[in-house]
């Protein structure tokens, strides 16, 4: 842990905490702040407010009638889905920088980190999750580490002549060059930024289901959602080709961590994932 702490120090330009938004999401859980504090935080941002606004007019919600303010997201949307659009509109820009270490490409992470948190906040609604904004949040930023340690993997592999030989996963050669990884280090970085636990251990653990905490609900459905992604016949990198295979997924589930809902409503679960997620990328151009 000592050397994952080591990747987190000074990272404020490389990976800049999303300060508004994270003040928006403590004043909706202060049951005490009303929403003109709420709405006035929001609009001392213009680019967040103007990200919000689009989000919130977007078919991703399904309202006919035009919101025209922060304080209609408010009052229309409730305050779950206005901490969803907030910490949405403050990561986009963050996650859309190309990580060449990773092979990802300038919109790669952000395009996956988006189609994983859309498809998180499906999987939480079938499995009766509370709090869908804090899963949403926690799928968004699963991979935020690989933001900080890209620099650092790319000097290794370059001091190193290349990966390791041999057959590795991502997390072995981290460890391998770095001896840490991109989960670990994401979830310190999280905490450093104060956020809760339900939404820092999900990151940390989103490779793994071998630990005593991958049991709880958040973090078994922030894996399903990143394994669905990157793994059976979904191409989250490019939304037009996106083709969901259920037999292959049927055929993989022993592999995956029990969620409530999912099994039974696969393909209608997957479909409206479909739906959202091309509205999520056209929304933020990603």
């Amino acid at each position: 842990m000592k050397v994952a702490q080591e990747y987190i120090k000074n990272v404020d330009k490389l990976a800049p905490c999303p300060q508004v938004a994270l003040d928006v999401m403590a004043i909706a859980n202060d049951p005490e702040a009303d929403t003109a504090k709420l709405a006035a935080r929001i609009e001392q941002d213009p680019l967040l407010t103007a990200n919000m606004l689009r989000f919130a007019n977007s078919a991703y919600f399904g309202h006919m009638k035009k919101i025209n303010s922060v304080a209609d997201i408010i009052m229309r949307l409730g305050l779950e889905s206005v901490k969803l659009i907030a910490i949405a509109g403050a990561s986009a820009g963050l996650l859309k920088s190309g990580q060449e270490a990773y092979g990802l490409d300038t919109g790669q992470l952000a395009r996956h980190s988006f189609a994983t948190a859309v498809l998180a906040a499906i999987l939480g609604r079938h499995a009766g999750a509370r709090e869908i904004d804090a899963l949403f949040t926690a799928a968004l930023l699963h991979d935020v580490g690989k933001i900080v340690l890209n620099r650092h993997l790319q000097q290794a592999l370059y001091a190193d002549g290349g990966p390791p030989e041999g057959r590795f996963t991502l997390l072995e050669m981290e460890h391998a060059l770095l001896h840490t990884d991109h989960a670990r280090v994401g979830m310190l970085l999280l905490r450093q930024w104060g956020l809760a636990d339900k939404i820092v251990v999900p990151v940390g653990l989103h490779h793994t289901l071998d630990h005593e905490k991958s049991k709880f609900l958040f973090c078994r459905i922030v894996y399903l959602a990143n394994q669905l992604t990157e793994g059976v016949g979904i191409h989250a990198i490019d939304p037009a080709a996106q083709f969901f295979d259920v037999e292959a997924c049927r055929e993989r589930s022993e592999d995956f961590p029990i969620v409530p809902g999912f099994s039974e409503h696969m393909e209608e679960i997957m479909a409206e994932f479909h739906d959202r997620y091309q509205e999520t990328v056209a929304t933020f151009v990603l």
